[in-house]
């Protein structure tokens, strides 16, 4: 009798494994054997994987490989679930809860307003001398004898070429050890006298991705810069505004990278930078978006471009809508009743001279979209910009000038939180290119590094939310682009 029941048992284990595998497998064959055309996820604001086509090419390098793990990553059933499940951990170790988010809706100093005497702050910067033209070879006829020194004409018809300017070699940095930093590389808020830990990396980790920054500086010209900066989203940066007497936030990432990399490498904290216009009540966070506003990016930003040597008009000089009211992701994912009754206003900034944008889904093949995206949806219209995140490549590049007289060229490495800032890119370069790794396709676009030579950049913007360097996708993804 024994036997007899633990065999039905078994079988009936057996038989609910093997019902499992079924439906599991039939839901592989549903995606793969069924036409999967173009999807757009409005809860991602991005374009899903698409199914790879095979050839024997694609199969032996790879590239098939990989187009299908991003599609089946894309589109396996019950996926929604899962990464609302995971949003939900997230949030539960967070130190930002949705009653730290209401207690900053409601406060006084989330009143915030835009500075008017932004102009008298901003860094006093050097124009960087324009390059010249490449010049054209002339060809020299042969001769067949050394000419004689008396029939060189000596009029001053042709003068002498003027002498190119040789760019100012960049300070050396000094000797870094790894070492003297700690292990533990913290993001702190200071509540009067005391530091809170807000987030941290490991010391590893970043200097790991050292490399990869040094490998994209590498190739600049002489004078060219690679200047990175790492934001905090709004969750955490808002908890500064729920302090007893909040006096500011400190990072010792950037620092760190500052130190560990190339001399033409320069990081700048956001962390440090929007300190003083957050406890001063400036708008430089949303409430209900993870992101920063466009007004705290050009902050930021202004700061990036002059060590270029490049000088942003003031803030208001921009043409802006203002739209109110908006909420954003963190309202989207939590629909925080407090947020509902305190939204945001978003600004939404077009650069000063005309341009155009051109998304490349091929080195030779693009589509022509509009600066911004008026259809965008309404809780992700921070990212109306360009058509938010995703293609290969998007150039956005003066219409006022010719092809033959744009001089200088800029690529923007970034995540969402970089869209806001291509306003103040276009308007400090004749050409700007947008790169987020997690859109690229190399089998399509090739190398990343062939393209900036191709195009001629001349420096690289890097700008990254804080988690793209605890997850280290992004800039996995940037090393094997690369």
């Amino acid at each position: 009798m024994a036997k007899k029941r633990k065999k039905r048992k078994s079988l009936i284990l057996t038989a609910a494994a093997c019902l499992v595998l079924l439906l599991l497998l039939a839901a592989a064959a549903y995606e793969l054997l069924l036409p999967a055309g173009p999807v757009f996820s409005e809860r991602e604001n991005r374009m899903l994987a698409e199914r790879p086509a095979f050839s024997w090419k694609a199969f032996f390098d790879g590239s098939f490989a990989d187009g299908l793990e991003k599609y089946l990553a894309d589109r396996f059933p019950g996926r929604m679930g899962f990464i609302d499940f995971t949003r939900q951990l997230r949030q539960v170790g967070s130190l930002a809860t949705w009653e730290d988010y209401a207690r900053v809706a409601k406060s006084d100093v989330a009143d915030m307003v835009v500075r008017e005497d932004l102009a008298e702050e901003l860094p006093m910067v050097t124009p960087r001398p324009t390059r010249p033209p490449a010049p054209t070879v002339m060809s020299v006829p042969t001769l067949t004898s050394a000419p004689d020194p008396l029939d060189i004409p000596t009029s001053t018809d042709n003068p002498a070429p003027t002498p190119v300017p040789t760019p100012t070699p960049r300070p050396t940095k000094a000797p870094a050890n790894a070492n003297d930093f700690p292990e533990e590389l913290r993001v702190e808020l200071i509540d009067g006298t005391e530091k809170r830990r807000s987030y941290a990396y490991m010391r590893y980790v970043v200097q790991r991705q050292c490399s990869l920054f040094d490998a994209y500086a590498s190739l600049l010209p002489e004078d060219g810069i690679f200047a990175l900066t790492i934001v905090p989203n709004a969750s955490r940066a808002n908890v500064l505004l729920t302090l007893h007497d909040p006096k500011g936030m400190v990072s010792e990432v950037e620092p760190f990278i500052h130190a560990m990399t190339a001399d033409n490498v320069a990081a700048f904290s956001t962390a440090d930078i929007l300190s003083a216009p957050m406890t001063a009540g400036e708008y430089v966070y949303f409430r209900s978006d993870m992101h920063w506003t466009p007004y705290g990016a050009y902050l930021v930003v202004s700061r990036m471009l002059a060590e270029a040597g490049e000088m942003l008009p003031p803030y208001d000089a921009f043409p802006k809508t203002h739209e109110y009211p908006f909420l954003g992701t963190l309202y989207r994912d939590s629909l925080n009743k407090q947020m509902e009754a305190n939204p945001d206003t978003l600004d939404i900034l077009t650069p000063l001279h005309p341009v155009r944008v051109r998304r490349y889904t091929t080195p030779k093949k693009y589509n022509e979209v509009p600066f911004i995206e008026e259809n965008a949806s309404p809780r992700d219209r921070y990212t109306v910009y360009l058509g938010g995140s995703k293609g290969n490549w998007t150039v956005v590049e003066r219409t006022d000038v010719s092809e033959e007289e744009i001089q200088k060229t800029c690529l923007v490495i970034s995540d969402s939180y970089g869209l806001c800032t291509m306003p103040f890119f276009a308007q400090a370069y004749d050409r700007a290119i947008l790169y987020d790794s997690r859109y690229y396709e190399k089998y399509a676009m090739g190398a990343v590094s062939d393209l900036i030579e191709s195009w001629g950049v001349q420096d690289i913007y890097m700008i990254l939310g804080d988690y793209h360097l605890s997850d280290e996708t992004f800039c996995m993804l940037c090393s094997r682009q690369y």
